[in-house]
């Protein structure tokens, strides 16, 4: 299902859970999705959040006001996705398709959380005037920037660095020829090449 997704938007995934294990929370909703793209989706989304006038601090606040916080859950317990969440999952990949994007990143998890207006997170966003036609304007004129386009890579770059210093670790602590060993192997390769794209590109 995440195999289109980007490293930024994996971690905003990550970050998403993470909240949503912070908060006690039995699934992982829609407000936890937009708590984790504060954290970790830099660059585009925090474009098109200044670009519409937005506060992450005011965002964050809101949500704080609204979520029941229970019991911190242990991070060994598998936290699910929520209904509304798993929506928002959908139509970030039909943002995707509709911008001809052959990548999934946090910009289509933005314009997913806009869509769910029924949402916490939809309407945290929708009570601070973000629309969806708006965002989605907004989203295509901060690729376009060259200047965006250039901190995007630079930032995708880094991520790729940070994720094959983990493999390479992963790997240093690995027997020699298991499957363990080629699959981390291949998982550097993969990521050498990106790197080399985004470089020459």
């Amino acid at each position: 299902m995440f195999e289109l997704y980007t490293e930024s938007a994996r971690r905003v995934l990550f970050f998403a859970r993470y909240e949503a294990s912070e908060k006690g929370s039995t699934a992982i909703g829609t407000e936890h999705l937009l708590l984790g793209l504060l954290r970790g989706g830099r660059g585009v989304v925090s474009h098109v959040l200044s670009a519409s006038n937005v506060a992450a601090e005011s965002v964050r606040q809101e949500i704080d006001r609204r979520i029941v916080g229970g019991e911190k859950i242990p991070t060994s317990v598998e936290i699910p996705f929520s209904t509304e969440s798993i929506i928002v999952l959908r139509y970030a990949a039909e943002e995707a398709d509709r911008l001809s994007h052959n990548y999934i990143g946090p910009e289509h998890l933005l314009l997913a959380l806009v869509r769910q207006e029924g949402s916490i997170a939809g309407s945290v966003l929708s009570d601070r005037g973000l629309r969806i036609d708006a965002a989605r304007e907004a989203v295509i004129r901060t690729l376009a920037d060259p200047a965006t386009r250039t901190l995007k890579s630079r930032a995708e770059a880094a991520e790729h660095l940070d994720l094959l210093k983990q493999l390479v670790d992963q790997l240093a602590g690995t027997p020699g020829n298991g499957a363990a060993a080629r699959v981390l192997v291949q998982r550097i390769h993969f990521s050498l090449d990106r790197l080399r794209t985004m470089l020459n590109g």
